[in-house]
């Protein structure tokens, strides 16, 4: 692409070279002495190729440089492209022999015009000959100059700094820093319901990389925003977020508001849009979101924002933008939140969790007064401080090596405006493999949400990673650079939704992608009169017009991405015969031309999504290709007979091809790596797949009909990946599945009918996933699924006939992740689960009765797990000694929820059984203790006559940062501990508490962020006091309200229940069953908004 990626375009070239392909197909000699000739001269070329990309990115005057780089990448292109053009005609005679001397009769003909050695036709060879002889010329003038630069030969050592460690660390980008206060500002903002309009617009304002859309992230989910009840009420009706980009339309919009208000609309018809919106937010508290808003005419706000006129009284919309302007047109409040950058303290924050291992820092303390001065440089920004502490991480714990950085010449170029150069830096320090892969990335439109293995493939379809890997080694090497992208913030928002794995990339970001592309790759917007660059490469089409396009460029294009009504482009594609990538997917082609197989260096087509019915024959001429992507092609019936034909095909995507019928002949697509026939209705038989030998991965997920698998599965010996999700009539399942040794991931999701697993599943001696949930039918496991030695994860959520786990799974040392959530049979957890000292995730633990269910773990097992996020213990009735519950030690748990449950009535109901005593009930729970990062707690069922003391006197050091509590069914307590003392309690919930009188006061305090109360089954509940009267400084009486933020409350049989002196002014919820008319009246304010009374 730009100069910056010409050594790894010549690496490859020079690689074909050196192919002894040449002297096997039998070429004139002299091509192979013009290829002999190339090679020399690219080799004393590509010696100085990192001075030379070096210096033209830090001499910014260096035009000439940069001018022969430019010369030498477009030979380089063309080389390749001849190059792959001759071996793909060597393999199509070959393939073409095959046929021919398949046929008795014609094979002596065959013979006398073919040899295994000579298989290219004589007049062709004279043209290659020709076009070779002309390109050897032109590298010979582009190495004449080369002395005249003075470059400067380099080994790989300017590489080797950038390595990463073997072990592969993300950080959570969840953690954000220094904007606390920015965050709070918003939120009041956004809860502030005494503005002068009815629809308040408040703009955050700030360069792009300064955390806008962060900020917005974080006032959006706040909970005092969000105000969620249990019942479902919000503060706000309707809370909505947009990613504008460039694209402030009103179908923009539309869209997301439409899809989240649960409505349907055509979104063809402009009126009916409009019409729809306006109902939509008519009468509606609505929180909206205009995420990157660029537009800057007047005339289109003033246009849309009558759509928002109706809305209620407190709604809001939160605009971010880049733009002074764009917060001048469309804010109603006084002044934008103009967002700065972040001091130079918590930009070393960032940088430091980046560029050094927890602590590392502090055995190189000259390394931090550098790192300091480096931060200065990034401007307050924290997506380049992440960046650059990303990229310092992997240099050299030397002060030359950190002082050349700060040193570099790099920070003084003039790009504030633009390209940050603490971003530009880390792009420098890149390899060049990654670089080009990043570059690439300027090819999708801003906010474009990419699909992690979808872009890997068109990485290696492109040629970006080597070729001389196999596919396996090559998506391998893919996944590392994805994940160094994502390491040093160039990739991010990185989320996994059912396996798919995306992300997105920063708009600054994106901004430096496509100014290191430059014209190369160019992405083609709505425009009319749009036209794709003479130095294109790589274009991506998304306008319902075709570009104006020279027959020149569109014969170089190697990738053609076209997503709106892929017809105009039909005339047009044939004639890019060097194009290695083509993407139709969604667009409007209700067939695909013979014309198809004119590409014959194409290695990806992605056609899914699109009206076609049938590939035409002349597609499997493609003997590149590498992926075929038709999913979600819901017409299409057949594929063409001589498929097989795809030899070098590698990924075949059919899911929801739902009338498609799979032929025979996809057994002889033996280099197939992956299918995916997830949804393919009309499949009738599974043998012809148990053929593809080298499959890695097979997903036959919602394949409803097959009540069984064939025998044959077993011999899919390579299959790493295999997806048999919801085949809901699928009875059982084939004891040769178990012969699948490399098998990694199992996912036998929601098989409803499924009630035993094989044997001998233990035989999967390398399986690292078992999905299990949602199979209800299951009965309990073979004993050999505790020989599963390198099992990771194990999901058994939903199996409600499973009541017991293997008894020997202490051999699961592996094990991180054990999901039993919704196992209402599981009567305990097996002896020997302590021991599993890899667990992390084990949602819950239930503690069985000894005399009941054989080998049952303690409570006491718990103790040496490191267990985090949530935890619910049932069964703490049957704890047999508090010593063990002290044992669990729930204080060093990194967990965010916990819930404690005593089953009172299943104790009382056996004849041998004891209710456990109150009082040892009491140091049960007092031995239970959780950690101070405690978010959420739940205690239900409790007997005892009063709460722990970490409760009652220190629940505010103890439980610092709890956001909601739930007591249930706890009927001695009649105090309460001093839930005011919580300086974050959101939400309250209480329920059967008979013995409760009051509810504030007594030592409850005040609560400065609740937001919801629910009251339930709390029949002698009397005074609440919502009021507090104090002193203030001069000695005044004045009155404080102990629930200033309580926007929600619930009363269900609450008779006596009254507030004191009157109910909080915040309550804009309100809801009352059964009562009496005394209290109803006491309660019926004129401030609630809605609610209902029973």
């Amino acid at each position: 692409m730009a100069e910056g990626l010409v050594f790894e375009l010549v690496k490859e070239v020079l690689d074909k070279l050196g192919s002894a392909l040449w002297n096997e197909i039998g070429l004139l000699r002299s091509f192979k002495d013009d290829v002999k000739d190339l090679e020399r001269k690219l080799l004393k070329i590509q010696a100085v190729l990192l001075d030379a990309e070096e210096r033209s990115n830090a001499e910014k005057e260096n035009h000439t440089l940069r001018i022969w780089l430019s010369e030498l990448k477009g030979a380089a292109y063309d080389i390749d492209d001849l190059l792959d053009e001759i071996r793909t005609q060597a393999v199509l005679w070959k393939q073409q022999r095959q046929v021919r001397n398949q046929n008795q009769l014609a094979r002596k003909v065959c013979d006398q015009f073919l040899s295994c050695a000579n298989p290219i036709h004589l007049k062709s060879k004279f043209k290659m000959a020709h076009r070779m002889k002309a390109l050897r010329e032109k590298i010979d003038n582009i190495a004449k100059q080369r002395d005249a630069f003075g470059l400067v030969e380099a080994g790989p050592r300017r590489q080797a700094e950038f390595k990463r460690p073997e072990t592969f660390s993300l950080v959570d980008e969840k953690t954000i820093v220094g904007r606390d206060g920015d965050k709070e500002e918003i939120v009041k903002l956004l809860l502030e319901t005494n503005s002068d309009h009815d629809v308040s617009v408040i703009p955050i304002v700030g360069l792009g990389g300064l955390g806008k859309t962060t900020i917005a992230q974080l006032a959006f989910n706040d909970g005092r925003v969000k105000g969620e009840l249990v019942t479902g009420q919000q503060r706000f009706d309707l809370r909505v977020w947009v990613c504008v980009s460039t694209d402030f339309d009103m179908k923009t919009i539309a869209k997301p508001v439409i899809s989240a208000a649960g409505e349907n609309c055509a979104l063809d018809n402009s009126d009916a849009v409009a019409s729809c919106l306006v109902r939509i937010f008519s009468q509606k508290r609505f929180l909206l979101v205009l995420d990157d808003v660029w537009n800057e005419d007047q005339e289109k706000w003033e246009k849309l924002k009558v759509l928002f006129k109706d809305g209620k009284k407190g709604s809001k919309i939160l605009v971010t933008t880049r733009s002074e302007k764009v917060s001048e047109i469309m804010k109603t409040t006084e002044q934008p939140h103009r967002l700065k950058g972040l001091s130079d303290a918590d930009c070393w924050t960032l940088f430091k969790r980046r560029a050094f291992k927890e602590g590392e820092e502090n055995d190189y303390p000259s390394l931090v007064e550098i790192g300091k001065q480096i931060v200065k440089k990034c401007g307050g920004v924290p997506l380049a401080a992440n960046a650059l502490g990303s990229m310092m991480r992997f240099k050299s714990r030397t002060e030359d090596a950190w002082s050349a950085m700060r040193d570099s010449e790099t920070w003084r170029l003039e790009e504030q405006g633009t390209i940050l150069p603490s971003l530009k830096l880390s792009y420098i320090q890149m390899p060049s493999a990654l670089k080009q892969c990043f570059a690439y990335c300027s090819i999708f439109p801003k906010d474009y949400t990419i699909k992690k293995d979808d872009l890997i493939r068109q990485w290696i379809a492109l040629g970006f990673i080597s070729s001389h890997e196999t596919w396996t080694s090559m998506e391998v090497i893919g996944n590392e650079y994805f994940k160094d992208l994502l390491w040093m913030s160039f990739l991010q928002d990185m989320r996994e939704t059912r396996g798919e794995v995306t992300c997105r990339m920063h708009d600054l970001v994106h901004d430096l992608a496509q100014s290191v592309a430059k014209e190369e790759v160019a992405v083609i917007g709505a425009e009319e009169s749009a036209r794709i660059p003479e130095d294109c490469r790589y274009a991506s089409i998304h306008s319902r017009f075709m570009p104006q396009v020279s027959i020149t460029v569109m014969r170089r294009l190697r990738t053609l991405q076209f997503r709106e009504s892929g017809s105009p482009i039909m005339n047009f594609y044939s004639e890019a015969k060097c194009l290695r990538l083509l993407d139709l997917h969604g667009s409007k082609i209700p067939m695909l031309p013979s014309s198809i197989g004119k590409l014959k260096l194409l290695r990806y087509l992605n056609l899914s999504s699109t009206n076609i019915q049938e590939l035409p024959e002349p597609i499997t001429s493609l003997c590149n290709l590498q992926t075929l992507n038709l999913s979600w092609c819901r017409e299409i019936r057949i594929l063409p007979k001589s498929l097989g034909r795809l030899t070098n095909l590698r990924i075949l995507d059919l899911s929801e091809c739902r009338s498609l019928t799979i032929l025979d002949s996809i057994s002889n697509l033996q280099n197939l790596h992956a299918l995916n026939l997830s949804s393919c209705k009309k499949a009738i038989s599974l043998e012809p797949i148990c053929h593809l030998k080298n499959l890695h991965y097979l997903d036959l997920s919602h394949l409803d009909s097959f009540a069984a698998l064939p025998e044959s599965i077993g011999s899919l010996q390579n299959l790493r990946i295999l997806d048999l999700s919801n085949c809901s009539s699928l009875e059982s399942l084939p004891s040769s599945l178990c012969d699948l040794k490399n098998l990694h991931d199992l996912n036998l999701y929601c098989l409803n009918s499924l009630v035993t697993l094989p044997e001998s599943i233990g035989s999967l001696q390398n399986l690292r996933i078992l999905n299990l949930s949602g199979c209800y039918s299951l009965l309990p496991l073979p004993s050999s699924s505790s020989d599963l030695l390198h099992l990771e994860k194990l999901d058994i959520s939903g199996c409600e006939k499973l009541c017991e786990l293997p008894k020997m799974i202490q051999k699961l040392t592996k094990l991180r992740v054990l999901l039993n959530n919704n196992c209402s049979e599981l009567k305990g957890m097996p002896r020997g689960i302590g021991k599993l000292v890899s667990l992390q995730k084990l949602p819950v633990f239930v503690v069985g009765k000894q005399d009941r269910v054989e080998h049952c773990a303690s409570i006491s097992e718990l103790e040496h797990l490191k267990l985090v996020d949530e935890l619910w213990i049932k069964g703490l009735e049957n704890v047999t000694s508090p010593v063990d519950a002290k044992a669990a030690n729930l204080i060093e748990k990194n967990l965010r929820s916990l819930k404690l449950v005593w089953n009172v009535l299943s104790a009382e109901e056996g004849t041998d059984s004891t209710v456990q005593p109150a009082e040892e009930m009491e140091t049960v729970l007092e031995n239970l203790q959780p950690h101070q990062k405690l978010e959420k707690l739940e205690i239900q069922g409790y007997g005892g006559g009063k709460f722990p003391s970490w409760m009652m006197n220190r629940i505010g050091s103890c439980l610092p940062n709890l956001v909601e509590i739930k007591l249930d069914n706890i009927p001695v307590c009649s105090s309460l501990p001093p839930l005011g003392q919580l300086p974050f309690l959101e939400r309250l919930y209480m329920e059967n508490m008979p013995a409760v009188t009051n509810l504030g006061g007594g030592g409850v305090g005040k609560f400065p962020a609740l937001t919801s109360l629910d009251l339930c089954s709390m029949p002698m509940l009397r005074e609440w006091v919502t009021v507090m009267t104090v002193d203030d400084e001069e000695g005044r009486r004045e009155r404080v309200p102990l629930f200033p933020c309580l926007a929600n409350l619930i009363l269900y049989e609450c008779p006596q229940f009254s507030p004191e002196p009157c109910l909080p002014a915040s309550v804009a919820y309100l809801a009352i069953h059964r009562t009496s008319k005394e209290n109803l009246r006491c309660l019926a304010c004129p401030q609630t908004s809605r609610g209902k009374c029973s």
